[in-house]
């Protein structure tokens, strides 16, 4: 029978001998639909994972993938009241248009990505992402099918421009100019002010690599064992409580710009990971980092070419309603 709109259900289970080896979010997609009395699509059981709503002898986990052990004892918290919604959230259609293409020739091609899409495909294979949908538009767009080399990558709440190859003549030069730091990127981010007031530039350089453990890990300063990075920022505009600042990562580590701005004490605006109950003075339902430029030499003919993301309608309405006050 199935449960009322608004109750939070505990669903808790035995892995059978036969289950042994089993993924965790296979399991909770055969399970949990039968228990609740409701469908639950694929992006709800990963949602709920990646959310610490499912625990495994007593523990919380956030792995998908996580192989099961024969008689783990599975938990999971259940707010049946939001089903439906993430469900409507994980079949909403996503594409990419016309509009949403910032260059192209015969070598390269850049898109504006959208915030909250996952670069690459993940474990729901229902779940968009943004090299795939890139790869079918210009497929359709063509009328054959084409190959993407992807040499840069965005966070899945980052918004803005994202570079391909078309070409794979293209790709050793694409690539060594990014390791070799002669891409110009340039990013925008709405932060929180931080005690003592802003700097009007400052850069952050040292190791960084994984700090905390399970839900809390995230990327940040360490002694050792890190990777090298570098990120040079400059004050735009002071918005009272909040600030809009221009960061340029000279490396390209895993959440380095959003890292770098929490280390200096001074947090994207919405973002749960890096500002952990911070309260943002706007409404921001994601990290507001956008990635507004980039500029490099053509891989090919070695021109210069500058390619610019304007900001998203999220990031420009947070940004004028902090200017209103």
């Amino acid at each position: 029978m199935a449960s009322p709109p608004g109750l939070t259900r505990r669903c808790r289970r035995r892995v059978a001998p036969a289950e042994g080896g089993r993924r965790l979010d296979a399991l909770l997609r055969q399970w949990l639909p039968a228990v609740l009395g409701r469908p639950l699509s694929n992006a709800s059981v990963r949602r709920l994972i990646l959310g610490g709503a499912v625990r495994l002898d007593g523990r919380p986990t956030r792995r998908p993938a996580e192989a099961l052990r024969e008689g783990a004892r599975v938990e999971a918290l259940v707010r049946l009241d939001l089903l439906a919604e993430t469900r409507r959230d994980g079949e909403r259609a996503v594409t990419l248009n016309a509009g949403s293409l910032l260059y192209e020739d015969g070598s390269l091609v850049a898109f504006d990505k959208p915030a909250g899409l996952a670069m690459h495909a993940t474990a729901d294979p229902a779940r968009p992402d943004f090299f795939s949908l890139a790869e079918r538009f210009l497929a359709e767009r063509r009328g054959a099918a084409v190959r993407l080399g992807l040499h840069q990558r965005l966070d899945r709440e980052t918004s803005g421009v994202v570079l391909f190859t078309l070409d794979p003549a293209a790709d050793a030069p694409l690539a060594a100019a990014f390791a070799g730091r002669a891409v110009t990127k340039t990013y925008e981010a709405l932060t929180h002010r931080p005690r003592g007031g802003p700097r009007a530039a400052w850069t952050v350089t040292g190791l960084l690599g994984p700090v905390g453990r399970g839900r809390a890990q995230r990327m940040g300063p360490v002694p050792r064992d890190g990777q090298a990075a570098e990120t040079r920022f400059r004050l735009v505009e002071d918005l009272g409580r909040a600030l809009l600042v221009e960061a340029r990562p000279l490396t390209g580590r895993k959440h380095q710009v959003r890292a770098h701005l929490a280390s200096s004490g001074c947090p994207v605006l919405g973002d749960a990971l890096y500002g952990p109950g911070l309260r943002s003075p706007v409404p921001a339902d994601r990290a507001l980092l956008h990635a507004r430029r980039l500029e490099l030499r053509h891989p090919l003919p070695g021109a210069p070419l500058r390619i610019e993301s304007p900001r998203p309608p999220d990031f420009e309405a947070a940004l004028a309603a902090l200017r209103s006050r």
